[in-house]
């Protein structure tokens, strides 16, 4: 029987997420490696264990409004088996406790290139709704930026 457990991200974390990360180049080039190693040493979060070992992980950004998933990844391996959704829940619940149910999530917003496109649909799937695109987003290196938000279930 596979035991799955999400719980709150330790330093020990660390390498195991940064592996996670550099197994996913389609989604996160080796800066964003770099931008999400600073993150965790900051950014609350939580991980997916799957048999003991780390398979997932995210990052939240508390803004005043709302939490912000500042980084979301699991193992290229797993994907769409419900890994990312349990994250998503566990996140809602943050939100909840921390008196602002509302999740936020910026990804890259062009539609034109596949992995992210799977990124959007998602999301969608889990409730969150395309706010507004910014075209030209620095943080992005000035490509088009979608910011989606949900209503978390308190």
């Amino acid at each position: 029987m596979v035991r799955v457990v999400v719980r709150e991200k330790e330093v020990s974390d660390v390498d195991r997420i940064a592996d996670i990360v550099r197994g996913l180049p389609e989604w996160f080039t080796p800066n964003a490696v770099n931008a999400i190693m600073k993150d965790c040493e900051k950014l609350p979060g939580f991980v997916v264990e799957v048999d003991g070992t780390v398979r997932g992980f995210v990052l939240l950004e508390e803004r005043e409004c709302c939490i912000e998933i500042a980084w979301l990844a699991v193992e290229r391996g797993l994907h769409g088996r419900g890994l990312g959704s349990m994250l998503i829940a566990e996140a809602e619940k943050h939100a909840c406790t921390a008196g602002k149910p509302v999740l936020t999530v910026k990804t890259y917003g062009g539609g034109d290139y596949e992995p992210y496109r799977r990124t959007m649909e998602f999301y969608r799937k889990r409730g969150f709704k395309l706010y507004e695109v910014i075209n030209h987003y620095q943080p992005y290196g000035g490509q088009p930026a979608a910011i989606l938000i949900k209503l978390a279930k308190c």
